[in-house]
């Protein structure tokens, strides 16, 4: 009796690396974008987005149309430096998935394949980001700062090949550095490679043979760094990490509100407070429990991060606001700050090591307070300063005088919006 081949069975030689690279990549922006869909309907569009097109559109033609006296050669530095950041964020991908150990990760084809694949995910996405930006500022750099056509479509190979190289070498630094010398060799180069980027891309203003030197090196180092990736073992949990990570970064705005994520249980010591040591003193419950809150924050990203982003988005809003507009920001923000760290202390609170203990809801609401106020304040005098600063420039003489006024205004001004909170119960002690 002759058995027929059973068609589902699964078999590797089914599947040729490059095709399930390309149907991964697929399937993950597709599943991306119907996250993101979900806030994205009609109304987001008609009084979000499409404004924003049309004021942003409207401004640069502006621009265009009558340039300001003082656009000189340091705003196209500044582009420089936007497009240098711009190309330092991707991180090396190969869509590896937990199921790949079984069958498919023991295949050396498979595994060469999926390598192959993410170099050419990485190169395709640095020159369509490359090629977006640069096509967006092409009427500002093309008619004000007179570059030529040629110039800006080597910039836009010189943008990708630099990114494609920080990306692979970004990788081979995660791997081989771990804890506080990887944070320092990862700030470091940052610094060095926004650096070169910068100086290169202002010298090939004049002389695109230095351009065409630098990237016929970036090709040579990104050829390097590929063969050394290439014989790489040992990464396939890295790859699943950074996958990971990566997916939860696309959606966790979306979802935060959604999802009930507990916080992952760290193998290694903490970098700060190795020993527990207090940051507070343990004057009584409140105390103890605003020490654990605050060695939280400085421990956690997810808890820290947020905080750090607003506190560099009210420095931009300070700053590009002229002075009394910046008070009146200034004066604003932390009512939003304090919002947000009231909606981190009430999600850590239910976290299950702190859900242990019984609190009194005397004590939980003199903790909260001060976790508020005290939380709000790093931001808020950093702030302060700037609008102090600001004054001073603006008016000169007895204006400098704001800027020993304003962190202590603002200290006074931070326990008054609490107290006004809490007095009109926006704050929800659940």
């Amino acid at each position: 009796m002759i058995r027929e081949p059973n068609k589902d069975a699964f078999r590797p030689d089914r599947y040729e690396p490059l095709l399930m690279f390309i149907e991964r990549v697929s399937a993950n922006w597709t599943a991306v974008w119907k996250i993101w869909r979900t806030v994205m309907d009609w109304a987001t569009w008609l009084y979000v987005l499409l404004p924003g097109f049309f004021i942003f559109g409207g401004m640069y033609r502006d621009l265009l149309r009558d340039p300001p006296v003082g656009l000189d050669h340091n705003i196209l530095v500044g582009i420089f430096i936007l497009l240098g950041l711009l190309q330092l964020i991707g991180k090396y991908r190969t869509f590896a998935e937990p199921g790949d150990g079984l069958f498919l990760h023991r295949r050396a084809r498979w595994i060469r394949g999926k390598v192959m694949g993410g170099f050419l995910y990485g190169i395709v996405t640095r020159l369509l980001i490359s090629s977006l930006f640069i096509a967006v500022a092409s009427p500002l750099l093309l008619q004000i700062f007179r570059l030529s056509g040629s110039y800006l479509l080597v910039l836009i190979l010189y943008c990708s090949l630099f990114g494609f190289v920080w990306m692979l070498l970004r990788d081979r630094l995660t791997q081989t550095w771990k804890g506080w010398k990887r944070a320092l060799v990862s700030i470091a180069g940052y610094l060095a490679l926004l650096y070169l980027f910068v100086s290169f891309a202002v010298i090939g203003e004049d002389n695109l043979a230095a351009m065409g030197l630098a990237i016929a090196a970036l090709t040579g180092i990104s050829a390097w760094l590929m063969i050394m990736r290439l014989n790489m073992h040992g990464t396939f949990l890295h790859e699943i990490a950074i996958e990971n990570s990566l997916y939860a970064g696309n959606v966790r705005f979306i979802l935060k509100e959604a999802m009930d994520k507990k916080p992952a249980p760290m193998l290694r010591r903490p970098m700060l407070f190795k020993r527990s040591q207090p940051l507070l003193k343990h004057r009584d419950d409140a105390h103890r429990l605003l020490d654990s809150w605050f060695k939280s924050v400085l421990r956690r990203s997810d808890l820290f991060q947020p905080v750090l982003s607003f506190t560099g988005a009210g420095i931009a809003a300070t700053l590009a606001s002229p002075a009394l507009l910046a008070a009146i920001v200034w004066l604003a923000l932390p009512m939003l700050l304090m919002l947000m760290v009231h909606r981190q202390w009430m999600n850590w609170l239910t976290e299950p090591y702190i859900a242990l203990f019984k609190w009194r809801i005397e004590m939980l609401e003199q903790a909260a307070n001060k976790a508020r106020v005290w939380g709000a304040l790093p931001a808020m005098t950093v702030w302060a300063f700037i609008v102090g600063a600001k004054i001073g420039f603006s008016y000169g003489g007895a204006g400098w005088l704001a800027l020993a006024v304003a962190p202590l205004a603002g200290y006074f001004w931070v326990r008054f919006v609490n107290h006004a909170f809490v007095t009109l119960k926006v704050f929800r002690q659940e």
